[in-house]
């Protein structure tokens, strides 16, 4: 059975919304193992410049160039959760989007997908287009 995650922003007012995320351990083992071992993470949450509807975090412990992409996507569907191991980035789609940098179309690792009612949650990510910067947490998910 695949584990959970949790995930939650924080805005500059001090409010708080969380989402769980299933963690897709058997479509990416390597990048999902090394997602865990880096948990809990809390980085800042911006908003994408080149690839649409999404929100990102650096995440330097992520960092691994020579890690090979397991369950690649390219476009991200809404409530997807990519991984970018050049960059040790973690990118949540809140509506459209794709691995895209300066130079172009790029690849990420799928390594979970939200669930249940994320709608909250994922609107915050969208606040970070105009809002600015925002707080992430996420934990591994007890229970």
């Amino acid at each position: 059975m695949s584990a959970l995650a949790r995930l939650a922003i924080t805005d500059g007012a001090g409010r708080t919304v969380a989402a769980t995320a299933r963690l897709l351990d058997l479509a990416a083992p390597l990048a999902v193992e090394r997602f865990r071992r880096a948990l809990p993470i809390r980085e800042p949450l911006r908003h994408v410049r080149w690839s649409g509807e999404a929100g990102y975090v650096l995440v330097p412990e992520l960092v691994d160039p020579g890690l090979a992409l397991e369950n690649r996507m390219s476009f991200f569907c809404r409530g997807a959760i990519g991984f970018r191991p050049e960059h040790g980035e973690l990118a949540i789609a809140y509506g459209s989007a794709q691995a895209r940098d300066w130079w172009g179309i790029g690849w990420a690792t799928r390594i979970a997908q939200l669930e249940g009612d994320a709608d909250a949650f994922l609107a915050a990510v969208e606040g970070t287009q105009r809002g600015g910067v925002r707080e992430l947490l996420i934990e591994a998910e007890v229970g």
